[in-house]
């Protein structure tokens, strides 16, 4: 009996020792407290990847006409807001300062089908006006703050695009006939965003991002027909970057 009592006890008291050992932080045989931490995740260096995202304009077409032989010189404002899919690449540098700020410079380019038309009437003419972008681009400073693998920031920078437009007469008097005028035109301007970075594993970097791109205006005269582009973007961009 009371080998059986001595045995439960023992039994007992070796899993109270374990379970006490489990649940204690390492203490040494000098008395200070060990704890076993992962070493913080470091954004430093260079990085490169691809994006995906959705875009569209908030963009003014205003047309105008003065051409001798019209009664009437029209004027006729439109808002071709296009729209579409884009897609492209990106690349940067990030260095890490004091208390988590990070600091970092990045290039992207992208493409994609964002386009739109919009017609209306002024006078004796219907009037159709289009744009078209080609392609999109940014050179940009990032503000970031590094909390481990997560990193909130901030961006601003010079954005650029290739920009097509026309505007053009469907129907006219038999004096005038037809007018028309079209260009293609690199436009530059700026950018400001903020995004999310994530590191998931120690080199591939997961991103999503809302930008707003203003380009300006751009006027382009003709002999019977002038007229000028206002063009803005707000663009959504998720992507996926490896780390080096």
């Amino acid at each position: 009996m009371k080998i059986k009592a001595i045995i439960a006890v023992s039994a007992l008291a070796v899993a109270a020792a374990t379970n006490a050992e489990a649940a204690d932080p390492y203490v040494s045989q000098y008395g200070s407290t060990n704890y076993a931490m992962a070493p913080a995740f470091s954004w430093n260096g260079f990085y490169v990847g691809g994006q995906i995202g959705k875009s569209w304009s908030s963009s003014t077409v205003h047309s105008y006409s003065d051409h001798l032989d019209l009664k009437d010189s029209f004027t006729k404002s439109f808002s071709p807001d296009a729209n579409g899919f884009i897609g492209g690449l990106y690349a940067g540098y990030n260095f890490t300062l004091t208390n988590n700020l990070l600091l970092g410079a990045e290039t992207d380019w992208v493409w994609g089908d964002i386009k739109e038309q919009e017609s209306g009437t002024r006078d004796k003419y219907d009037i159709n006006a289009a744009l078209k972008e080609k392609w999109a681009g940014a050179t940009r400073a990032r503000l970031g703050f590094a909390a481990d693998r997560w990193l909130p920031y901030v961006a601003l920078g010079v954005a650029y695009t290739k920009v097509s437009s026309n505007v053009n007469t469907k129907t006219a008097n038999a004096t005038v006939g037809k007018l028309s005028g079209s260009d293609s035109d690199t436009l530059t301007g700026w950018t400001l965003g903020a995004g999310l970075d994530y590191a998931m594993g120690d080199n591939i970097i997961l991103r999503a991002e809302y930008r707003y791109n203003d380009y300006g205006d751009k006027s382009y005269g003709h002999e019977n027909l002038g007229y000028k582009v206002d063009y803005k973007t707000n663009d959504i961009r998720v992507g996926v970057a490896y780390k080096f």
